[in-house]
């Protein structure tokens, strides 16, 4: 009895021993890791003692190591693939915890020491410690610009509505707008334009309809067609492009834009000569009314998805009407901007769920008819619908400095 006593006691003072003497839960993996790398026993001894852990702790940590991985041995361990790699080493950048990456992995399938290994790996890496530096400082940028959307909503008035106004002179347009990265509405800039009273779908096919023109097709069929507006190209008659605006109906399906200017240029260039200026003095002209200038025709029914510009742009509206959402530039912390100028978000179909930033996102709607222009700053997020049939012209050359798309291109290397 006494044996066996002593016996049961003793047992129980080793396991109590156990755990007082265990690592910490990081040193625990790090041995696990190891092992599974290979590195030898006595390497791994030495270093837990030059940090100073005691026999006991390196040998109970030793055999906890070696009994965790005893069925998973190293040739049967499986590597992530490089988009789960590139997964984790953007979540490890963005701090999520290594715990909460492991789960995600584990549910896929992966076992405790694969995941255990990647993790390791990675967090050790000198390339992903070189991309914390850049990360921190992003981070700190997103941080300023959601500091400064968070004291403009102290004014009741923040981006409740657009101004609307009758086109001023130059000099307050900058002022008053262009330089403050404000939208606007301007009335009355392009009354002098001849294509005010001329321009209709019409009015292409009876003056241009037998030139071809390249339009974007089949966008329906394509969640992302503005981001594969390449795949969309089509070639046409005008008047077989104008047919379908004037007699198939409310669509998003064929949509003259800005992606088919620059091949459609030639063919339009005669209608070209119906427009100018803006107001007086805002372009830089030259003997080729078509620089800078970008042509958008189609039914009622088009829609541009949610992307923000690399210039400041005016959208003059001259035949129909559209509208145009707008959401300030400074909140693109939370539009989850996955490419380029693009959100990743279905705006505004969106789901909360899915993309719970988007609570804090603050859109604004303005309709612009036949006469009207929007200044939309750039960097400012929008899109737009067509409301009625309609014609628009766009453009970047303004007597101010506008050249931003060629910096950031240089930007992204």
């Amino acid at each position: 009895m006494l044996i066996n006593f002593l016996n049961s006691w003793e047992e129980r003072m080793n396991v109590a021993m156990d755990f007082t003497e265990q690592l910490p839960k990081e040193w625990d993996d790090w041995i696990t890791t190891n092992i599974m790398r290979g590195i030898s026993k006595e390497v791994i001894i030495q270093t837990l003692k030059d940090n100073n852990f005691s026999d006991t702790q390196i040998q109970i940590a030793l055999k906890k190591g070696l009994n965790r991985d005893t069925n998973e041995s190293i040739q049967n361990i499986r590597k992530l693939p490089n988009n789960l790699k590139e997964w984790v080493g953007l979540n490890l950048l963005q701090g999520v915890s290594k715990d909460n990456i492991a789960q995600v992995l584990l549910q896929q399938g992966y076992t405790h020491a694969e995941v255990l290994l990647e993790l390791e790996t990675a967090s050790k890496s000198p390339y992903l410690k070189a991309g914390l530096k850049p990360t921190k400082i992003l981070n700190k940028r997103e941080w300023l610009l959601q500091t400064c959307d968070d004291l403009a909503r102290l004014d009741p008035g923040y981006n409740q509505k657009i101004d609307v106004i009758d086109t001023p002179a130059f000099e307050t347009f900058i002022r008053d707008y262009y330089s403050k990265h404000k939208p606007v509405v301007l009335k009355n800039g392009i009354n002098h334009w001849p294509a005010l009273k001329k321009w209709s779908p019409q009015y292409f096919a009876d003056t241009l309809g037998e030139v071809e023109v390249q339009i974007q097709f089949n966008r329906e069929s394509d969640i992302l067609f503005e981001r594969n507006s390449n795949k969309h190209r089509k070639s046409m008659r005008m008047a077989e492009f104008v047919d379908m605006i004037e007699n198939h109906g409310d669509s998003n399906d064929y949509y003259m834009t800005a992606n088919n200017t620059q091949q459609n240029v030639d063919a339009i260039k005669p209608a070209f000569e119906d427009i100018g200026d803006f107001g007086d003095g805002y372009r830089k002209l030259t003997d080729d009314p078509s620089f800078s200038t970008y042509f958008w025709m189609g039914p009622k029914g088009v829609f541009t998805p949610l992307h923000h510009d690399l210039t400041n742009n005016m959208l003059v509206q001259v035949y129909g009407t559209k509208k145009v959402t707008l959401i300030p530039a400074w909140q693109v912390p939370w539009l989850y901007n996955d490419l380029h100028v693009y959100s990743e978000v279905d705006f505004p179909n969106f789901d909360l769920k899915k993309h719970p930033l988007m609570q804090h996102v603050t859109p604004v709607e303005v309709n612009i008819e036949a006469g009207d222009a929007l200044f939309i700053p750039i960097g400012w997020w929008h899109c737009v619908n067509g409301l009625e049939k309609s014609i628009s012209i766009s453009f970047t050359n303004f007597n101010a400095p506008n050249n931003y798309s060629a910096s950031f291109m240089e930007a992204q290397g």
